[in-house]
């Protein structure tokens, strides 16, 4: 499979972005802007509004406002999260007679598709306007249409347009990919998120993405109900516990009554140690499975590879001993045809290409020449990987096959602990009858008040059951669309990876890599590592390396999904605070060299001695970069008012860079 094979999406390209009536630009409140294609800043001082700007696109685009705290369980469930919030947000911005009026339109691009929309501010689920086109040909035109059935039509057309699934997909992938905003949620630490977008990046078919997506939601619930159950299930045990003790014999107990309650708990302890010890082992038996997993993506990978690096070594020429088949069949002694397999395999295969004979139809061989030394150099590397894949696969299938036989055992030994409960209870009846008979008999509405929430303990842990194998049938369906996307990332990965690493080292400077890892609690999620160590933890970076390195992830991860000509456009509310000046200057680069690739990027900067903003504007030139002066949008405060000078030096300055040599083509 190459890269080709992976989904790619075609993705707004905005044009012009156009203010109604917003009242927090007091000066500009319809403000307008056309967008050109490269770097767009949004420069301004602090608290005048430049991540409002940001998120209102975001608002036009997808009908919510990115939710600060990013609390994802699914898409659908994020929409419905952050549309609670977006209910809000805009007032205080918005003065109340500006209400009616208040919106924002964008203009942009799908390939050759047009786009025209507006959205009132407090009219999240209506567009006012919506008219799509294609080269001049009108496709929808919402002045035919009710506000509501326009957006109806939008969010349908989107999908289609883009190559989604659903709507939602979309906006968890401009909320949570294509938006790093003053919330700084990081992708790279939030398992869920990070699981959610690797089966959209990497998958083969978005509705993969939204099954999965479907499927770790269900089984998130059906866990959920299953420890509230077994939460009910020992509030009812507490009380039977009462109520027995008050069942108990009084004035003294029989020494044999006393020894028997003894041994009675000692084997229920020994039966809740055997479950747990069961418990665990199930868990080892399940990372071991992963693990294999892993293994035989990247054998099936190799193998892949090998099969297309043999096809350019013999270059049309019969090379029968270096055929994959050949070199499975002489590795395992086993024929990959009928499965034949015992010790005269290898030697009759031998024997045929000693006698210059195809092992399989027995027609004379060629000999080769004229071999492309770096092509066998290649083979012989892909060879060397993949031997060391097979120990690899071999050493995961014997610790599997030794958690295996563990996870019999301890299941045997849960089965005895409640085999030898039963026995005893069955020959000692009589003495567990006297842990409570006489006060049985003395107050029969306790006893029938004990049996009946006994009775409903017993319901509770049926639910329980049911609902737990619910949950592992969700999961084992789960496994089965990680195992494929382990499969899909190691074919792409040669070609992901290096372009994530570029970004990021362009920005800090020192090697580091990511990985795809499968957790028993945690999914899929990918994972950092510098100079050779994990950082699974925010705090083991700085925080200006974990933020611009999130921005880097982003960066490649939208570079890989993009179709060409379809290029996704990335929103950053720059956290330029937290870098020296020497991380300053390689943050631009890092923004310039993603705009190179030809994507989009609006960003928000404040105006200062920043080196982040005079580096991308040295680098991008005019011709790929704008800066759009916020501070005559809305009135400054007293302090930046007399700053004003200061902010007018720093703009200058920038300017000087955008205007200093034209920029390559």
């Amino acid at each position: 499979m190459t890269s080709s094979d992976s989904m790619r999406f075609t993705f707004p390209r905005i044009s012009r972005v156009q203010l109604h009536a917003f009242s927090l630009y007091s000066l500009e409140p319809n403000a307008a802007l056309q967008i050109k294609p490269g770097v767009t800043c949004m420069a301004g001082a602090n608290g005048i509004g430049k991540s409002t700007f940001l998120s209102t696109i975001n608002y036009a685009l997808t009908g919510v406002v990115p939710h600060p705290k990013r609390h994802f369980l699914s898409a659908m469930a994020y929409q419905k999260e952050a549309a609670d919030f977006t209910k809000d947000f805009f007032d205080g911005r918005i003065i109340e007679s500006d209400r009616d009026s208040a919106a924002v339109s964008v203009e942009f691009s799908i390939a050759d598709k047009d786009y025209v929309i507006k959205r009132g501010l407090f009219e999240a689920s209506a567009l006012q306007k919506c008219h799509i086109s294609h080269q001049g040909k009108v496709l929808f035109d919402s002045e035919m249409h009710e506000a509501a059935h326009a957006d109806a039509h939008y969010r349908e057309a989107m999908c289609r347009d883009i190559g989604l699934s659903s709507f939602e997909q979309f906006v968890m992938v401009q909320h949570f990919l294509l938006t790093f905003d003053e919330s700084r949620h990081l992708v790279f630490w939030d398992k869920e998120v990070s699981a959610a977008l690797l089966y959209l990046c990497f998958g083969g078919d978005p509705k993969e993405a939204a099954m999965a997506d479907t499927l770790n939601r269900e089984m998130e619930k059906a866990g959920s109900r299953g420890r509230n159950f077994q939460y009910q299930a020992n509030n009812l045990a507490k009380r039977i516990e009462i109520l027995e003790q008050s069942l108990a014999p009084q004035g003294g107990t029989e020494p044999e009554v006393e020894r028997a309650r003894a041994h009675y708990e000692a084997l229920h302890d020994a039966a809740k140690e055997a479950l747990v010890n069961s418990e665990e082992v199930d868990a080892r038996l399940s990372d071991a499975e992963l693990k294999v997993m892993q293994a035989s993506a990247s054998v099936a990978g190799l193998r892949a590879a090998y099969g297309e690096i043999f096809e350019r070594f013999v270059n049309g020429t019969a090379n029968a001993r270096q055929h994959p088949l050949v070199q499975l069949a002489l590795a395992d002694c086993k024929c990959p045809v009928c499965s034949a397999s015992d010790s005269q395999v290898a030697p009759r295969i031998e024997a045929k290409l000693l006698s210059e004979h195809c092992p399989l139809c027995d027609a004379a061989l060629t000999r080769t020449s004229g071999v492309d030394a770096g092509v066998q150099a290649e083979l012989e590397d892909v060879d060397k990987k993949l031997a060391v894949g097979r120990r690899q696969l071999e050493e995961a299938v014997a610790i599997l096959d030794r958690h295996k036989r563990a996870a019999t055992a301890a299941k045997q030994k849960v089965a005895s602990t409640y085999e030898s409960i039963a026995t005893f209870e069955e020959l000692n009846r009589q003495a567990i009858d006297g842990f409570k008979v006489l006060a049985a008999t003395q107050d029969g509405a306790v006893a029938e008040n004990l049996k009946a929430i006994q009775a409903a303990r017993r319901d509770q842990l049926a639910e329980r059951d049911h609902e737990y194998l619910q949950r592992d049938k969700y999961r084992d369906e789960l496994r089965g669309l990680q195992r494929e996307l382990a499969k899909r990332y190691s074919f792409v990965e040669q070609e992901f990876v290096p372009r994530f690493k570029q970004l990021a080292e362009t920005f800090l400077g020192i090697d580091l890599n990511i990985s795809l890892v499968i957790g028993q609690a945690t999914g899929l999620h990918l994972e950092l590592e510098m100079r050779g160590n994990s950082r699974r933890q925010q705090h083991q970076l700085s925080e200006s390396q974990r933020f611009f390195v999130d921005i880097a992830l982003r960066m490649a991860l939208a570079q890989h999904i993009s179709a060409p000509s379809g290029e996704a456009t990335l929103f950053v509310d720059t956290p330029e605070g937290s870098l020296d000046i020497a991380y300053e200057d390689r943050a631009g680069k890092m923004f310039a060299d993603f705009v190179r690739s030809g994507h989009d990027l609006i960003m928000t900067a404040n105006i200062n001695s920043s080196k982040l903003l005079r580096t991308l504007a040295s680098t991008c030139h005019a011709e790929r970069m704008e800066i759009v002066q916020m501070t005559g949008w809305t009135e400054l405060s007293d302090v930046q008012e007399n700053a004003s000078g200061l902010f007018r030096e720093a703009y200058a300055d920038i300017q000087s860079a955008l205007n200093s040599t034209t920029a390559a083509s």
